[in-house]
C-alpha cells in the first residue's frame, strides 16, 4: 500500500492537450459504431435482413463501417498504452515498485468492465483493455528502438489465448441470430429478463467472440502507443513535425484507399498482375493499411494542434477525453435506454440515418456537458471510483472555491 500511495494521478495543470484531445474525439467513433449495436442495425443488415435506412442512411453505414470501424477502439487502445508507460516511468523516477500498483489499477478496471457487460452492455471494451495490459506490462520496460518486436511476440501470445475458444460463440456466425435475440430480450421485456439474458450470451458467446478477435486486433495498438510515447511523438509532438508528416500522408492516404476499395475488386485486380512479388507486395499494403488508418487519424490531429485556430476549436474536445471512462459508460446507460424494452423499446425501429445523426447530437451534448463538469469537480465519477480503487486512498474530487480574503477598505467600500 504504501507505494501505490507515493505515485499520485497526474495534476489537471500537467495534462497532456494532445492526449486528452485525442481521447475525446475517438469516443465519437465509439458512439458511432456503438449505436449500430444498441440499435440492432448492425446485426439485421449483416444477417441481410431487412433495416429501415432512411434518407442517406446506406451511405452514412458504409461510412462509419469503413472508415471508424475498429479505428476509434485502436485509437483508444494506444492512449492507454501511453497511460501505462507515463505512470512506469513516473514510478521508477520515484524508486517505486510499478508491478502492484499496475495490477491494483488494471484489476479495478477488470471490475467495472465486468460490471459494464453484465450490468448494461455486453459488448464493452474495458474488460479487453485490462486483460491487455496485463500482456503489454512486460514491454514498459523495453526500450523504444526494441518495443515493436512485442507486436508480433503479442500477438502470438493472443493467438494462443484465443485458440480455445475460437469453437465457441458458434450463434455469433448464424446469420440474424443476434438480431433475433436481441429483438426478443432487448427490444422488449424488463432489465432483468435482459439481465439474464445478457449473462448467459456474454458467458457462451460474446466473452469467446470477443477473446478471439479483439485480442489480436487491439493488442498491437498498445504497443505502438507505447512505441510513439517512447519517441516523442505523443509527449513533445512539435519536435517531430517531419515524422508525423510521412505518418499522416503514408497511413492516412493508403488507408483511406485501402478501406474504401473494395476487397473484390482489389484481390481481382492484383490477380491480373503477372508479376507475383508485386501481387504480394500490393497485397501486404493493403492488409497493414487498413488498420494503419488509425495512425493516420492520430498523426493528422496531432500536426492539427500545431496551428492555432485548430488548436482552440479541438481544445474543445479536451474536456471530455479527461471524462472519457464516464461518458463512455453514459453512453451505453443512455442507448440501451432508447433502444431496450426497460425505455422507449426502440430496439430495431430507428432508421440508420437517425441513429447516426442522433449519435453526433448525443455526442454534442457530451462535449458540452463535460465542460460544464470539470468547471465544479476535478474529475468524472467514473474516474474518480477507479482512482480510488487503484490508489486505495481518498481522492479530491470537487474542485474548493477560491475564497478571497477581503481588507478592511474592500470591506467598508462593499457595505
Amino acid at each position: 500500500m504504501p507505494d501505490t500511495i507515493e505515485l499520485q494521478p497526474i495534476a489537471p495543470g500537467d495534462r497532456l492537450l494532445q492526449l486528452d484531445v485525442l481521447r475525446g474525439l475517438a469516443l465519437l467513433g465509439v458512439l458511432l459504431v456503438n449505436i449500430g449495436d444498441f440499435s440492432g442495425s448492425d446485426w439485421a443488415l449483416e444477417a441481410g435482413l431487412p433495416y429501415p435506412m432512411g434518407w442517406g442512411g446506406q451511405a452514412l453505414a458504409f461510412l462509419r463501417s469503413t472508415l471508424l470501424e475498429s479505428r476509434a477502439a485502436a485509437l483508444l487502445g494506444m492512449l492507454f498504452g501511453v497511460g501505462l508507460v507515463i505512470q512506469y516511468e513516473s514510478a521508477m523516477r520515484k524508486g517505486i515498485a510499478y508491478l502492484p500498483f499496475a495490477l491494483r489499477r488494471v484489476g479495478a478496471l477488470a471490475l467495472l468492465g465486468l460490471a459494464h457487460s453484465f450490468l448494461l452492455w455486453n459488448v464493452d471494451i474495458l474488460l479487453d483493455y485490462a486483460v491487455i495490459s496485463l500482456l503489454v506490462l512486460p514491454f514498459l520496460k523495453v526500450r523504444a528502438s526494441r518495443v515493436l518486436w512485442g507486436i508480433p511476440i503479442l500477438l502470438v501470445v493472443s493467438l494462443l489465448i484465443a485458440a480455445p475458444f475460437l469453437s465457441l460463440g458458434n450463434q455469433a456466425s448464424q446469420p440474424g441470430w443476434f438480431y433475433t435475440m436481441g429483438l426478443r430480450y432487448y427490444g422488449s421485456g424488463t432489465w432483468l429478463g435482459a439481465l439474464k439474458f445478457r449473462s448467459w450470451e456474454m458467458i457462451h458467446v460474446l466473452g469467446p467472440v470477443r477473446l478471439s478477435n479483439r485480442l489480436p486486433i487491439l493488442t498491437p495498438f498498445f504497443i505502438l502507443g507505447i512505441y510513439f510515447w517512447k519517441k516523442g511523438f505523443l509527449s513533445a509532438p512539435e519536435k517531430h513535425l517531419r515524422t508525423l508528416r510521412i505518418l499522416f500522408y503514408v497511413c492516412f492516404c493508403l488507408g483511406i484507399l485501402s478501406n474504401l476499395l473494395p476487397q473484390e475488386s482489389l484481390h481481382a485486380w492484383v490477380a491480373s498482375i503477372s508479376f507475383r512479388p508485386l501481387r504480394i507486395l500490393i497485397k501486404a499494403t493493403a492488409f497493414f493499411a487498413r488498420p494503419g488508418l488509425t495512425v493516420g487519424y492520430a498523426a493528422g490531429i496531432l500536426l492539427l494542434l500545431q496551428r492555432s485556430w485548430w488548436r482552440n476549436c479541438l481544445s474543445l474536445f479536451a474536456p471530455l477525453g479527461r471524462t472519457a471512462l464516464t461518458q463512455y459508460l453514459l453512453q451505453s446507460v443512455v442507448c440501451t435506454w432508447i433502444f431496450n424494452g426497460y425505455g422507449f423499446g426502440l430496439y430495431g425501429m430507428v432508421p440508420m440515418n437517425l441513429c447516426i445523426l442522433g449519435g453526433i447530437a448525443f455526442f454534442a451534448l457530451q462535449v458540452w456537458s463535460s465542460s460544464l463538469w470539470l468547471a465544479h469537480f476535478r474529475m468524472g465519477p467514473t474516474e474518480w471510483l477507479w482512482r480510488r480503487m487503484t490508489y486505495g486512498s481518498p481522492q479530491p474530487f470537487r474542485i474548493k472555491p477560491v475564497s478571497k480574503t477581503l481588507n478592511p477598505i474592500e470591506r467598508i467600500s462593499d457595505v
